[in-house]
């Protein structure tokens, strides 16, 4: 009888830590990370070389609820975007677009906090010269 009641107080004080432990958290929808990034963000990139800084503001996309609109992506002007789509594991992806005379296409990276975007990408210019662009958005923290 004695053993039962030893087994039957761990198992209790085995199920007591256990409900403690925090469950991991669950991805966010690409609703809920739009609603997260959009918003000016303060921008920082790389382009061969050159680097210059200006902002860019990222919105929602009225007809895919799936993607974004970044106005002013690489200084290109704001009244001129570029579509990004939004994954769910915080990815962003630029299909290949053609903006004026430049294709665009790449990747960014949404950190955990929503104030940093990754970006690496091409833009290709009429004469097929490929330049490659690092860059880093921010929000709410120094470049």
């Amino acid at each position: 009888m004695k053993l039962y009641k030893i087994l039957f107080s761990i198992i209790i004080l085995f199920l007591s830590f256990s409900s403690c432990i925090d469950e991991p958290a669950q991805p966010a929808s690409e609703k809920e990370i739009i609603d997260n990034i959009s918003r000016e963000w303060n921008c920082s990139e790389d382009e061969g070389g050159f680097n210059f800084d200006f902002t860019a503001v990222i919105s929602p996309d009225g007809t895919n609820s799936k993607q974004v609109l970044i106005n002013n992506f690489h200084k290109i002007g704001t009244d001129l975007s570029v579509d990004v789509i939004v994954n769910q594991d915080l990815t962003l992806e630029i299909p290949e677009q053609t903006i004026g005379t430049q294709v665009f296409k790449g990747t960014g990276l949404i950190s955990d906090d929503y104030t940093e975007i990754t970006w690496n990408y091409t833009i290709e210019t009429d004469d097929n010269t490929v330049t490659h662009v690092t860059g880093k958005y921010s929000y709410g923290v120094s470049s």
